[in-house]
């Protein structure tokens, strides 16, 4: 299943702010996300919730349920109908995919995503498949690249969110053991519209490449 791009200038904005932290052979669309133990961060730095990746490159072992959920005070403004509003909640959005996949949790990608949303349905679903077998992503650290926001035609607004992940591990559907990922950039981008007083996703998609 593929992470379908917005907009081919939502694609090219993903690979200029994921370049910084990639090489240069070009973005590559990833499904599942890779995940992060999510947190507040201010706009540059580590994420707060982001555990210690282990010494030999395979990320933590922590419990799944010992993973902080994200904290909606770390991101403030995100019920305000404001630009800042529609980033915030897009960066809790996106952290919350995340911490999804290390825990199984998806009532908030439910509760914040339009009905309409193909591939935020998706990506639920594939959360709900890794928690049926018992799988989940380890902790590791975690920087802020880039957090920007625009107006849309499409939307309301349009916000790009990229970051960089260190090493951790991830479930092995083909072994049905685990498998060692290196560093990598990974980048969110989303239309966002204000619906019943909060801000609601309206279309999503994921973008990657290797550190």
């Amino acid at each position: 299943m593929t992470r379908r791009l917005l907009t081919a200038s939502a694609a090219a904005a993903l690979v200029l702010g994921l370049a910084a932290c990639g090489d240069d052979t070009g973005g590559t669309i990833t499904d599942p996300p890779s995940t992060i133990a999510t947190g507040a961060s201010d706009d540059g730095g580590a994420s707060d919730g982001g555990g210690t990746g282990a010494s030999d490159g395979g990320g933590s072992t922590e419990a799944a349920s010992d993973i902080p959920a994200p904290d909606p005070t770390d991101y403030p403004g995100m019920d305000e109908h404001t630009d800042e509003g529609a980033k915030q909640a897009f960066k809790y959005y996106s952290d919350s995919i995340l911490w999804g996949f290390q825990t199984g949790h998806t009532e908030e990608l439910s509760k914040y995503a339009e009905k309409t949303c193909s591939v935020c349905t998706e990506i639920i679903d594939d959360i709900e498949s890794f928690d049926r077998t018992g799988g989940y992503w380890s902790k590791f650290d975690s920087s802020v690249v880039r957090l920007d926001v625009e107006e849309a035609t499409e939307y309301e607004y349009k916000v790009d969110y990229a970051l960089s992940i260190g090493p951790h591990t991830e479930p092995d559907a083909e072994s049905g053991g685990t498998k060692n990922v290196s560093s990598s950039a990974y980048g969110f981008s989303g239309g966002m519209t204000w619906q019943e007083s909060s801000w609601k996703v309206r279309d999503i998609a994921v973008q990657g490449e290797d550190g």
